[in-house]
C-alpha cells in the first residue's frame, strides 16, 4: 500500500472518529438543553396556572367553571390541562380527561412525561401538587387564611404541544450532520493533497538515492532540516560508508591478488613451456616439487590477503584467551630453523619464562610468524637475528643496512618494496601483521637504529 494512501486513510479515520464522537456528544447536549428549557417553561406555565386558579377561587364565591381556559394558555396553540382537588375534578380543558396523565408517587412533587393526543400530536405533560391555602397565605388577611385552611391538596396537569421543540431538535440534528458531512468531504479532499505535500521530501530523498551507485560510492545524502528524515539519512550515509569500505576492500583485494599472483603465475607458465619445448631431463619428483613450491607461494599470498581483508572488514571473529607466548616463540624458532640454516643466519633467543598474553592464539601466531619470517627472509646472509620475548613486549631485530627512515614510514603499506634486488620486501607481511595487531588491541612499532630494524609488539596496559 502507498504510504500516502495509508496516511490519508489513517488521518481520515481518526477525524471521522473524533468528529463523529464530538457530534454525538454535542447533539446529546443540545437536545438535553432544549428539553430542559422546554420543561422549565412548562413548569412556569403550570405554576402560573395554579396561581390563577387560586386567585380566582379566592375572588369568586361561585362554583368554578369546569370548562375554563386562562388567557395566557389560550394563545399557546394546542394545550390540555386539568385540576383535581381532593380527588374530585374541578376544572379541565376539552379532551383532557382522555389523556394518560403522569402519575405522581408518594413524596414526589412533580413529574414530566411525553404523551400523544388522539390526533397524533406530540405533547409534553407535567403533573404537580399544590395547596391553594398555602399558596394563598402570602398576602391574604387572617380571616381569608382561616377560611382556606380546610381546602384539600390539589393535583394539576398541563400538557402542551411539543412538536416545535422536536422540530427544533431535528433541525439542529440536520445542521450538525450537514456540518460533519461537509467537514468529512473537505478533509477527504484536502488530506491527500496535504499528505502528498508533506511527503515531498521523501520523493527528493528517493531521487538523491537514485544517483548513488557502485560507480559513485563516495556520494552521500545531504542533511535534511526535517527531524523525521535526519535519522534515516544518517543511517543511510553510514550504510553507504560501510558499502564504500567494502567495495574498496574488494577492489584492493582484487588488485592485490592480481599484483602478487602475476609473478608466480608467470614463473609457473614459463617453467612449463620451457620444459615442454626443451626437456631438461630432470626427475619428475623434483619438477613437481618446484611446481608445488610455486603453488604454495600463490596459496600463501591468497590466504594472507583473505585474512587481511577479513580482519579489516571486522568479519574475523576473535577468540581471546590466555596464550603462552614463551612456548609460541620457541615453536616459531623451531619452525624457521631450516630456513635460518639455509641462509646461514644466527638466531639469538632471549625468552622469559611463563609469558602469558590475552589474545587470539591463531592470529597471534600469524602476527609473530610474519615478523620472524620477514626477518629471516630479508636479513643479510650470515648476520644475526635477535629474538626477545618479555612479559609486556615481543621483538625481533635484524640488520637492514639499505633501509632509511622514509622506508620505515612506508613499510606497513601493502605491496611496498624497496627494490627487488635489495632483498627488502616487507609490504604484505607487515601490512597483515599490523592489521592483526590492531584487531587484538596490540601495538606494533618499527624502529630503525644504526642499520638495524627492530619490529616490536607491545601489550597495551
Amino acid at each position: 500500500m502507498s504510504l500516502r494512501i495509508r496516511t490519508t486513510l489513517l488521518v481520515i479515520a481518526a477525524i471521522v472518529v473524533v468528529l463523529g464522537t464530538a457530534t454525538i456528544v454535542i447533539d446529546i447536549r443540545v437536545d438535553n438543553e432544549v428539553a430542559q428549557r422546554a420543561d422549565a417553561d412548562l413548569l412556569e406555565h403550570a405554576q402560573a396556572l395554579a396561581d390563577v386558579f387560586v386567585a380566582r377561587t379566592r375572588a369568586s364565591t361561585q362554583a368554578f367553571p369546569s370548562q375554563w381556559t386562562p388567557s395566557f394558555l389560550a394563545d399557546d396553540g394546542i394545550n390540555y390541562f386539568h385540576i383535581d382537588c381532593g380527588g374530585q375534578p374541578v376544572v379541565s380543558s376539552d379532551e383532557a380527561g382522555s389523556l394518560p396523565w403522569p402519575m405522581l408517587a408518594q413524596q414526589q412533587s412533580m413529574a414530566f412525561a411525553d404523551m400523544t393526543d388522539r390526533r397524533g400530536t406530540k405533547l409534553r405533560a407535567i403533573a404537580l401538587h399544590f395547596r391553594p391555602d398555602l399558596d394563598a397565605m402570602h398576602d391574604a388577611p387572617s380571616d381569608a387564611a382561616n377560611l382556606a385552611a380546610g381546602v384539600p391538596e390539589c393535583l394539576l396537569g398541563l400538557a402542551v404541544d411539543y412538536s416545535e421543540v422536536l422540530a427544533f431538535q431535528h433541525s439542529m440534528d440536520h445542521i450538525e450532520f450537514g456540518c460533519v458531512v461537509l467537514g468529512f468531504l473537505v478533509v477527504a479532499i484536502l488530506t491527500p493533497l496535504l499528505v502528498t505535500r508533506s511527503l515531498r521530501p521523501l520523493a527528493g530523498l528517493a531521487e538523491a538515492m537514485d544517483k548513488i551507485g557502485p560507480e559513485t560510492p563516495s556520494m552521500r545524502l545531504q542533511s535534511s532540516p526535517i527531524r523525521e528524515l535526519s535519522p534515516l539519512i544518517a543511517r543511510f550515509n553510514a550504510l553507504l560508508s560501510r558499502m564504500e569500505e567494502g567495495l574498496m576492500r574488494e577492489r584492493q583485494f582484487a588488485s592485490g591478488v592480481a599484483h602478487e599472483l602475476r609473478t608466480p603465475l608467470a614463473e609457473l607458465r614459463t617453467g612449463i613451456e620451457v620444459e615442454l619445448r626443451y626437456p631438461s631431463g630432470r626427475d619428475r619428483q623434483a619438477l613437481l616439487a618446484d611446481l608445488g613450491e610455486i603453488g604454495g607461494k600463490m596459496e600463501r599470498i591468497v590466504t594472507a590477503l583473505l585474512l587481511l581483508t577479513r580482519i579489516e572488514a571486522g568479519i574475523e571473529q576473535l577468540s581471546l584467551q590466555n596464550v603462552d607466548v614463551s612456548a609460541l616463540t620457541r615453536a616459531l624458532a623451531t619452525r624457521y630453523a631450516l630456513r635460518l640454516q639455509e641462509r646461514a643466519l644466527q638466531l639469538q633467543l632471549d625468552i622469559a619464562s611463563s609469558v602469558i598474553w590475552m589474545a587470539d592464539s591463531t592470529l597471534l601466531d600469524v602476527l609473530l610468524g610474519n615478523l620472524l619470517s620477514n626477518a629471516v627472509a630479508y636479513a643479510p646472509s650470515g648476520s644475526t637475528i635477535a629474538l626477545r620475548c618479555a612479559p609486556l613486549s615481543w621483538s625481533v631485530t635484524n640488520a637492514a643496512p639499505d633501509l632509511t627512515d622514509e622506508d620505515v614510514a612506508r613499510m606497513k603499506q601493502r605491496f611496498w618494496r624497496k627494490g627487488r634486488d635489495a632483498g627488502v620486501h616487507t609490504g604484505l607481511g607487515l601490512a597483515l601483521a599490523a592489521s592483526v595487531a590492531h584487531a587484538q588491541s596490540l601495538q606494533m612499532k618499527l624502529l630503525l637504529q644504526d642499520g638495524y630494524l627492530r619490529t616490536e609488539v607491545l601489550v597495551q596496559a
